[in-house]
């Protein structure tokens, strides 16, 4: 069982995973709070992935680049949430293969997300990151 509370920066991150499918740190901090320290956002991803909610690739190409996702149990608890309520946040990722061959399309998507969010920050409009949806999910042919 996990302790992510309603109101927590820990729920937001897990949230943001699930709602933008994957993230760099640098990206996460500047969603969640940049406003801090990015180590305090390295122990808030490392305490989500020690609780099984997120984990996380190496992207070798990339320079080690380090690419965070919720897991199959981080996005089930993520579902259930209400500010994720009309939105299908994609399955969590159980095949770390499949995590990264998605990556490169994926992190381009997440890499509007703090453009944007900075941008309404700067202009005092403070709407949350889940505000920001940064691809629409639609299922393929195959129900994937």
């Amino acid at each position: 069982m996990t302790d992510v509370d309603a109101g927590s920066r820990d729920r937001l991150a897990l949230a943001v995973l699930a709602q933008y499918r994957m993230a760099t740190t640098e990206q996460m901090h500047l969603i969640l709070s940049p406003d801090v320290r990015i180590e305090q956002t390295r122990r808030r991803l490392m305490k989500l992935r020690d609780e099984g909610l997120i984990d996380r690739i190496t992207l070798p190409q990339a320079g080690r680049m380090r690419v965070w996702h919720a897991t199959e149990y981080g996005a089930q608890v993520a579902a259930g949430w209400p500010e994720l309520r009309g939105r299908r946040p994609p399955r969590g990722a159980a095949d770390r293969t499949a995590v990264r061959l998605r990556a490169g399309h994926t992190l381009t998507m997440t890499e509007t997300a703090p453009a944007f969010i900075q941008d309404a920050r700067r202009r005092g409009d403070l709407r949350p990151p889940l505000h920001w949806i940064p691809k629409v999910h639609h299922p393929t042919g195959s129900g994937e």
